[in-house]
């Protein structure tokens, strides 16, 4: 051992005052250092859902006489992509994909409604973001500090990571619904939001003027109070193509006039941060219709459904008991085995969808499997899923011929393997890729590429972001 000089009193002393002054120092500078990065405001981000727009409204706009110079600058100072989404293509499972990066199966929303082994009226809808099974990108920005915000985003009712929220929720489609969205928002917020934004409106016929009001509440909310993270979902373009169909004079008007809201919404953002990143998705695209498969009334037919009296669809009628049933979505069905254990059940199922499918005049594209359904992501409460073709779509109705012809319309609902039922994907802001045309894309790589721009983690995501240039 090595002995160490004796120091004097004084030396000593000395010492420790410099000791304690560099400690001191560098408390200070760690203090001053976490203050700075705690305080510092973080970047924000707005995620802007516009129900049922096809890639090839905005890639194609010239095509279309659409003026949306909004969308197109956006377009030119940004990354966007056609992007493939989820089975069924439909806004529920979509939305709740675009905000997890994962799939139906694994995030819980497998559809627009929950399936009803006993149908009964109502609109039963997956309202409720307890559903989810897996962390949002809500969740994860709130973690990290960010004050976050939503309006009518679907699946939000009772979502605690969101501050400032305000549901979507149509339970009854009239004025209830609005003492309900009141009830379930942030408590207050409505009604305060109100006084700059004006009424809030929430009649799905007023297609416009419910997105302008949800624009204007959205703005107002960006502004009052300081969402650096928010989601909005706008959705007239969705109920104008259920109504006329894709491409149509409607349609196309309806478009011009959302592209005006995105104008807005993005001012507002840029307002609060102007190194902001604006991010326009939708959920699925649309496909038009004039024929109609009653895929209810075929499984009644079979006897894979006894009804206790007669009725236009199982909701009106009392099932007495049943083997299997479609769960309908529009373009596609699911196919649910009462007892999924029933072999002999199974093999009767199989038989029935085969003889439909065999006939081209029934519209089906595809009988898929339980392993095709895992490997497209969709629910395991299925056992088969019928697909359908483009100008068809999937009936309740338990009246009339099997396939009917119908007024033209549109729809979605289809497999992901369909194309006009892709999605659009549009990412701009201060580091963000300039005019990058990425291709197709899977929708569930959105989720990932925007938890990257607001720099917080979402490792439950299925797949890895995008490479959109911001870090």
């Amino acid at each position: 051992m090595i002995a160490l000089p004796e120091m004097s009193n004084g030396a000593s002393n000395m010492i420790r005052k410099r000791t304690l002054l560099l400690v001191s120092l560098a408390v200070v500078i760690f203090l001053s250092l976490a203050f700075s990065q705690s305080s510092s405001p973080k970047r924000a981000v707005l995620l802007v859902s516009l129900d049922g727009l096809r890639p090839d409204y905005v890639t194609q706009a010239d095509r279309h006489g659409l003026k949306i110079p909004h969308l197109r600058r956006l377009m030119e100072e940004g990354a966007h992509a056609s992007a493939r989404g989820v089975l069924p293509s439909v806004t529920y499972a979509s939305h709740t994909t675009l905000v997890t990066g994962v799939a139906p199966a694994m995030h819980g929303v497998y559809s627009n409604r929950p399936f009803d082994r006993a149908p009964k009226p109502g609109e039963i809808w997956y309202w409720f973001a307890d559903y989810i099974r897996v962390p949002t990108l809500w969740d994860a920005a709130a973690q990290a500090g960010y004050a976050t915000g939503s309006v009518a985003w679907p699946v939000t009712v009772g979502a605690t990571s969101i501050r400032f929220n305000i549901p979507e929720y149509a339970r009854t489609r009239d004025l209830e619904d609005l003492k309900m969205v009141r009830a379930l928002a942030t408590p207050g917020l409505l009604s305060e939001l109100e006084k700059s934004a004006g009424p809030y409106i929430i009649d799905v016929k007023q297609g416009l003027a419910r997105d302008w009001s949800r624009t204007r509440t959205a703005a107002a909310m960006i502004r009052s109070k300081g969402t650096r993270f928010i989601t909005v979902h706008l959705a007239a373009t969705d109920h104008v193509q259920h109504d006329t169909g894709p491409f149509s004079r409607e349609t196309l008007a309806t478009i011009e006039e959302t592209d005006k809201m995105v104008g807005v919404l993005r001012d507002a953002i840029h307002t609060l941060d102007p190194g902001a990143a604006v991010c326009i998705v939708s959920d699925h695209g649309f496909a038009r219709v004039d024929h109609m498969l009653k895929l209810d009334a075929a499984f009644v037919k079979a006897g894979l459904i006894t009804m206790k009296s007669p009725g236009d669809t199982l909701q009106t009628s009392e099932i007495s008991d049943w083997v299997a049933m479609p769960w309908l979505a529009s373009g596609s069905a699911a196919i649910v085995l009462k007892n999924s254990k029933d072999e002999a059940a199974r093999a009767r199922v199989s038989e029935v969808l085969r003889a439909l499918a065999s006939d081209p005049n029934n519209g089906i594209a595809e009988i898929l499997d339980r392993q095709a359904i895992a490997k497209l992501g969709g629910t395991g409460e299925a056992d088969f899923w019928v697909t359908m073709r483009s100008g068809f779509s999937t009936s309740a109705s338990l009246n009339g011929p099997m396939v009917a012809v119908v007024k033209t319309h549109g729809t979605h609902g289809y497999s992901p393997a369909n194309p006009d039922v892709n999605s659009f994907f549009l990412i701009a802001g201060q580091g963000i890729r300039k005019g990058a045309n990425l291709g197709e894309i899977d929708m569930r790589r959105i989720a990932p590429t925007v938890a990257r721009v607001l720099k917080v983690p979402l490792p439950t995501s299925e797949v890895a972001a995008l490479d959109v240039g911001a870090r």
